[in-house]
């Protein structure tokens, strides 16, 4: 995959807390350059920040086997292919194996963490020789900053508190380790962020877009402390809740982004924010190049994909019907034996079901269908395609790709997040106004009436949690909302399967049945890095 920046250096991988080589940086195949010589100028520099962007993941090839994304070890999502997936699912993960599942996150953080310290050190000792070099510096330090930033969260969100390193460790060094506490380790990221934002730019050129500007160090800000207030990581802590307020709103009133609005087809307005390239609703992207992954990772089976994402019963019965009610509401005009009939726009744009289209193909989920359960390796596990992310425009079999982008930011998110922390922080939805506004600017983007006013905050709660499961589907938050809440998650996840082509009848069944245990909140640390460094492994991991 193209990365957003063109990258001339590749610098020797080390694992976790391993040093590398003192003398000597492999920056690329059969070239040994030495450290002085990688900062000797302000060019050779920013080649070196450029290395640490590489590391930087994209959202849907997050897990072990670097097709698949998160969402499949939530209730969202079920892998078909991946094996080892459907093994996380059922428990089957620890302390030994974790990589396989999720990736090597906590080594590839600290093996970026590292690389951006030796920045941080040299940076200011880099000869000035050229007009705008100063400046440079100036921006090269403010992205290094995010960039830790970044890491470290990445760690925080699926492991918890670890050890802060702010500084490179010698090779000879002493590897014993403690973890911080888990409001140190905020304090640091946040630390990291705000000293950033006056260091960078507002915006950069298109050919640069994707490096580190003020909005997405906000956007971090904000997710950080959502994540921070939230029941798993604080207690009720309305001033925690207020600081989340805070950072979302503060992201908001640059009014630098605007929520993706152009086509009256609700639907297709929906799927354009995934596939417009750099629209105006995203804050930051990770540029994938021109190609057709998406398609053929997701594209069902009868048409030429992998299927690799198949959405669930359970996320499916999420979506309301057109008028905004919920299928459980008698009054909402759901019809069981028509159940994708009036459904509201996001689902069309979200999900592919028995007798839908795939470039003027129908899918047959059915038995016996060419898309059904069971049919082979590569076929749904619950009866369900996920359409977000395709563009049907794109061929598998002829013709060109487009330029795809995985988003990590979007301005919907920090609506919610908004809405979400103002709403905990306040004894009733009614003291914030804003609460209100921001869900109802999402949901009326998608073609949905209003949130009944009056409501509760614990039934404000509820509808916001909707909102999320169904605005930000399939977009690596649903895995970590569920543990930030301290849900109990798992539990039966649900497929369907049509009896025939006219789709007469159809039976739920059990796709997957996972376990639940409270030490799942938290991954286990590898165990590699536990014997290196000897710190605390998470609770009930050992």
């Amino acid at each position: 995959m193209k990365k957003n920046l063109i990258i001339s250096l590749i610098l020797l991988t080390c694992t976790g807390f391993y040093s590398c080589n003192k003398d000597f940086l492999n920056l690329a195949p059969n070239e040994n350059i030495t450290e002085a010589q990688a900062f000797s100028t302000m060019i050779q520099t920013e080649n070196f920040t450029n290395n640490i962007y590489t590391g930087l993941p994209s959202t849907f090839t997050r897990t072990g086997d670097g097709n698949t994304p998160l969402d499949c070890l939530s209730d969202e999502g079920a892998p078909t292919f991946w094996q080892n997936g459907r093994t996380f699912n059922g428990g089957g993960y620890g302390p030994t194996n974790i990589t396989s599942f999720i990736g090597n996150i906590w080594a590839n953080s600290y093996r970026n963490i590292r690389k951006v310290n030796i920045l941080l050190e040299k940076l200011p000792g880099v000869p000035a020789v050229n007009p705008d070099d100063e400046d440079t510096r100036k921006r090269l330090k403010g992205e290094a900053l995010f960039l830790r930033a970044f890491y470290y969260f990445d760690i925080l969100k699926v492991f918890g508190r670890f050890p802060i390193v702010s500084k490179r460790l010698a090779v000879d060094q002493e590897f014993k380790m403690s973890r911080n506490s888990y409001d140190e380790c905020v304090a640091f990221i946040q630390k990291d962020l705000d000293d950033a934002i006056p260091l960078l730019l507002s915006t950069y050129p298109v050919n640069q877009l994707g490096r580190a500007n003020k909005a997405m160090c906000m956007a971090l800000k904000s997710r950080l402390l959502l994540y921070a207030a939230s029941p798993l990581n604080s207690a009720d802590n309305t001033g925690k809740w207020q600081a989340a307020a805070k950072a979302a709103k503060d992201l908001i009133d640059l009014k630098q982004f605007s929520l993706y609005d152009v086509n009256p087809d609700k639907a297709e307005n929906y799927k354009a924010i995934f596939n417009l390239f750099a629209n105006q609703e995203v804050i930051w992207f990770i540029n994938l190049g021109n190609g057709k992954s998406y398609e053929q990772l997701y594209y069902p089976i009868g048409s030429n994909g992998w299927g690799n994402v198949t959405p669930t019963q359970n996320i499916v019965d999420e979506y309301q019907m057109a008028n905004g009610k919920s299928i459980s509401d008698p009054t909402s005009g759901y019809d069981p034996a028509k159940p994708y009939l009036n459904r509201e726009p996001r689902f069309y744009a979200t999900v592919w079901y028995n007798g839908s289209v795939v470039r003027s193909l129908a899918v047959q989920t059915y038995a016996g269908g060419r898309d059904a359960i069971n049919g082979g390796n590569n076929n749904t596990k619950t009866g369900y395609y996920l359409r977000k992310y395709c563009d049907e425009t794109v061929s598998l079999a002829s013709g060109p790709g487009r330029q795809m982008m995985s988003i990590w930011f979007r301005l919907g998110e920090f609506y919610l997040n908004y809405a979400e922390a103002s709403n905990e922080a306040n004894t009733t939805p009614t003291a914030d106004p804003l609460i209100y506004t921001y869900i109802n600017l999402i949901r009326n983007r998608a073609g949905l009436p209003d949130l009944t006013a009056g409501l509760s905050k614990e039934q404000m709660r509820l509808a916001i949690r909707h909102e999320r499961k169904v605005e930000l589907a399939f977009e690596e938050h649903r895995f970590f909302d569920d543990r930030r809440w301290k849900s109990t998650f798992g539990g039966d996840i649900k497929g369907i399967v049509w009896a025939d082509a006219a789709g007469s009848s159809y039976n739920l069944v059990t796709a997957e049945n996972r376990p639940f245990h409270q030490k799942m909140w938290y991954m286990p640390i590898p165990q590699l890095e536990i014997d290196i460094t000897k710190m605390e492994q998470n609770p009930d991991w050992k």
